[in-house]
């Protein structure tokens, strides 16, 4: 494959825009030191910076990442071959102090250690003057005595410590920024934070990825607020001192000072409102209207509040010491603030606003020399947020037990600056924020991703008709829409939950479990992000994109210790994301995360997957204190296998390549290989997995979490054949009667420990594996028939569908529940995730065997 065709994955109000994209590319078809060159539909060549991001185990590129400022009106081609001279270029280097400055033709900015976040943001060719950014945080303790409950409210600001000029052109720039918060009297530093800024030559906007971890004490430290602030400088009349904020379609949009007149509109009021434009006022011919403007009240300070999902409020004050007042009501801000004057023209907007409330934008002292723009990332104005349990009592049957420990969780949030040479506009502001809540993205051809194998092989949809289940897909994307609505139906938003579903539904309630023990949060219980990601690679469909890639955000972040005695691990399902008994390496494993990272490059996500490469040593001294360190060979070596693979095709770093071939080569060695026991003794140095002997079985633990998509695509990049035949060998194994396991395992499997194979329908794929490989039809069989089983509850099946696939909804009866809404009966998340990503892999296995006419025997 010489060339790859590139389209936008949504329409964009820009026409043009900084965008960065991955590339994949298929084994031996492009090296290292190759170039490739990016041309529009009409044949002409646009300038793009270009890296590698992953490596095939031959060392030829699997995927690039592209950055540049495209027209998003055109569609594209990477070609094989050199690309265009770059003219306009962004420049940026360090000095000795650690101090960046990047430099292009619109924008200039410095960044220094210290506690201002940004020393210095220009944008140049204007009259504007610069505008800095620091950090803000603030912590409630709470104290009981007496029955009255003391609160009492601490500042904290964050102080930059570590500065790394990750790119430096000519087209990207990237800054990465560490430090922590620190309280303003200085007794602690807690809240670490990285901060990344992304320039883009040729574009006034800058997209900065914030993410902060929660290191305080959860019993007593609540979260009242997190924030970046802009500090601006003003000049002017104070009419020409506009404010906005986009709302739900358009925008409140007024003057600092308003150019109301009691019995006419004047001319200048309407340029200043609707336009958005300075005016002049003539002292001399227009007196009169001078005066009116002047006795009018100058506001001071404006806040948008988005306090829940659906509502936010617009207030604003004069001065310190008076009373805010309402200014306008709504359902979802697009969340953009702008702030526009003689001195700066300034907007900012964040990435999935009203999704993750409680949010809150800000200006304050408009009518000072100094003003201040903030994004409340947690809003100030909402109750603090309450880090401990939901109980202090374990509940034996609640599944899961409690170990309530927030301390290591992460959030991370993306904002846009924009800094405009002129008055934009209000539609000019509302296109900013639109666009701010999509996504620039170009994605390839889909038949990309499939030929290239860059995913691995069976996960693709059959391209003969003859192995197609049209009902079977129809469920797929179903069910997948159905939990899309659910985000919607039951509300599932919020600062830590957004990008999450529920577990378990309880059809007496009408309602997720959402209160009982490990039956609420999902996290990545059961691979639902895999199923997400496949879908989108297999559809293209932009609503999936978001749905996955809010449920990577939030699982890679919330889900996952990213410092302190649980660091690289993940804390499994529960009413509290990080409340349950279990922290484990299935959560972290980094092939949740892959499909995201390869397609958009995110930094973020790729420090996350590589953070976790080393889990093993976490998991292994966890397990110390539990049962001497032993490790099943699913969910807790498949997920070492994951980040050591995820290692090694990003950075070829062979130690993680012997840890995988230790381990795995060990594994052979057992009577049965991989069916042999899913507990092995582990050595976290050097990957060794020794056979213990018969001993404990949790054979659907095996498959469930992610065990055959990894190890289906480890065993085509190693091409190892006898690895290939393990795995049918397991799967041929669940497909067994009890007595044909005993003899196929000279007694291995027997009554005592036959139970373990009762989890065969999550392991569907794994039959349908078997029977290709060993070319077996019955066995193809077998896992096509147990697709169709009925739905059932406690079943691990999907929900109700019909006879053509459609999911069935039943309406609730509105007295039932608080609002009308519909379910399906049998619903469970695991079920779906599980039955999806069987029915995905099988029926591609089921073309790849060569079979035919099985469908016609169900």
């Amino acid at each position: 494959m010489s060339k790859l065709d590139f389209d936008w994955l949504t329409p964009r109000k820009a026409k043009r825009t900084p965008v960065s994209f991955g590339s994949p590319w298929a084994q031996g078809a492009l090296l290292p030191e190759e170039s490739v060159s990016l041309i529009d539909q009409t044949g002409n060549i646009e300038p793009i910076q270009t890296k590698v991001n992953a490596y095939w185990p031959d060392g030829s590129v699997k995927w690039l990442l592209h950055s540049g400022v495209l027209d998003t009106r055109k569609s594209y081609k990477i070609n094989k071959g050199q690309g265009i001279k770059i003219n306009s270029v962004i420049t940026a280097f360090q000095t000795v102090d650690g101090a960046v400055t990047v430099d292009s033709e619109l924008l200039s900015c410095t960044i220094q250690k210290g506690e201002v976040l940004i020393s210095s943001l220009l944008r140049k060719h204007t009259n504007q003057k610069s505008v800095s950014a620091k950090l803000t945080a603030f912590i409630e303790n709470r104290e009981e005595q007496h029955g009255l409950e003391n609160i009492m409210i601490e500042k904290l600001i964050g102080y930059t410590e570590k500065i790394t000029l990750e790119e430096k052109g000519p087209i990207r720039s990237v800054v990465k920024i560490e430090g922590k918060h620190e309280y303003v009297n200085h007794k602690n530093q807690i809240f670490p934070f990285v901060v990344r800024l992304y320039f883009y030559a040729d574009s006034d906007e800058i997209k900065m990825v914030h993410s902060f971890v929660y290191d305080a004490d959860c019993e007593n430290d609540f979260l009242k607020g997190l924030a970046v602030e802009f500090d601006l400088q003003a000049s002017g009349e104070m009419w020409n001192r506009h404010v906005g904020f986009s709302g739900d379609t358009g925008m409140f949009y007024e003057a600092v000072q308003p150019m109301y007149m009691e019995k006419k509109t004047h001319p200048a009021y309407e340029r200043q409102q609707v336009h958005g434009q300075f005016v002049e006022i003539d002292p001399v011919s227009e007196g009169s209207f001078l005066e009116n403007v002047r006795d009018n009240a100058s506001w001071g300070n404006f806040r948008l509040h988005q306090g829940s999902c659906d509502h936010y409020s617009i207030e604003k004050k004069t001065r310190s010491g008076c009373a805010f007042i309402p200014a306008a009501q709504g359902n979802r801000s697009r969340g953009a603030v702008f702030f526009g004057d003689e001195s700066v023209i300034l907007s900012t907007a964040v990435k999935d606003f009203w999704q993750k409330c409680p949010r809150a934008l800000e200006i304050t002292d408009a009518t000072e020399d100094n003003p201040t723009m903030t994004v409340w990332l947690w809003s100030k104005y909402a109750e603090s947020f309450d880090f401990r349990s939901y109980d202090t009592n374990k509940h034996e049957f609640s599944y899961g037990g409690i170990n309530n420990h927030p301390e290591g969780i992460a959030n991370t949030n993306e904002i846009f600056i924009k800094m405009f040479d002129e008055m934009p506009g209000k539609n000019e502001i509302i296109d900013f924020a639109d666009d701010v809540q999509t996504d620039s993205l170009l994605i390839a051809d889909l038949s990309a991703y499939e030929d290239t194998k860059v995913f691995g092989t069976y996960w693709c949809e059959p391209k003969e008709e003859q192995y197609k289940n049209p009902a079977h897909e129809k469920a797929f994307i179903g069910f997948l829409e159905f939990y899309m609505r659910e985000v919607e139906q039951r509300k599932w938003y919020g600062f830590w939950d957004y990008g999450d579903v529920m577990h378990t539904y309880d059809p007496v309630r009408h309602c997720w479990r959402y209160d009982v023990g490990g039956f609420a949060w999902q996290n990545t219980e059961l691979c639902n992000t895999y199923v997400n990601w496949l879908a989108f690679l297999r559809t293209g469909d932009y609503n999936i994109y978001r749905f996955a890639r809010a449920m990577s955000r939030h699982t890679s972040e919330v889900d996952i210790y990213h410092l302190g005695k649980y660091a690289m691990l993940g804390s499994r399902h529960n009413v509290r994301h990080w409340g349950c008994d279990s922290k484990e390496p299935r959560i972290s494993m980094a092939g949740h995360h892959r499909f995201y990272y390869y397609l958009t490059g995110d930094d973020r996500i790729g420090d996350i997957m590589d953070f976790v490469k080393d889990a093993d040593f976490a998991w292994k001294n966890l397990l110390i204190d539990k049962d001497g360190g032993t490790a099943r060979t699913g969910p807790d070596w498949s997920s070492f296998v994951s980040n050591w693979m995820t290692r090694w095709e990003r950075f070829r770093d062979v130690k993680y390549l012997d840890k995988i071939m230790s381990g795995l080569n060990s594994i052979k060695q057992a009577p049965n290989r991989l069916s042999s026991g899913s507990k092995f003794d582990y050595d976290s140095h050097t990957g060794y997995m020794h056979y213990i002997g018969e001993g404990n079985y949790q054979y659907h633990m095996v498959i469930c979490f992610g065990g055959p998509e990894v190890w289906f695509e480890l065993a085509d990049l190693l091409e190892d054949e006898e690895f290939k035949d393990m795995l049918a060998q397991f799967g041929d194994y669940y497909a067994m009667t009890p007595e044909e396991r005993k003899e196929n395992s000279n007694g291995l499997f027997n009554e005592s420990n036959d139970i373990a194979w009762g989890g065969v329908r999550f392991a569907i794929r794994m039959l349908a594996f078997a029977g290709y490989w060993y070319q077996n039809p019955s066995r193809m069989q077998q896992s096509i028939d147990m697709l169709n089983d009925k739905p059932a509850f406690n079943s691990n099946t999907p929900g109700k569908i019909d006879k053509e696939g459609n999911v069935v909804y039943t309406d609730v009866e509105n007295q039932e529940y608080i609002r009308k809404i519909q379910e399906v009966e049998f619903v469970n998340t695991n079920g779906i995730s599980q039955w999806s990503l069987n029915y995905i892999e099988t029926v591609k296995l089921y073309e790849l065997s060569g079979f035919n006419n099985i469908y016609s025997r169900e």
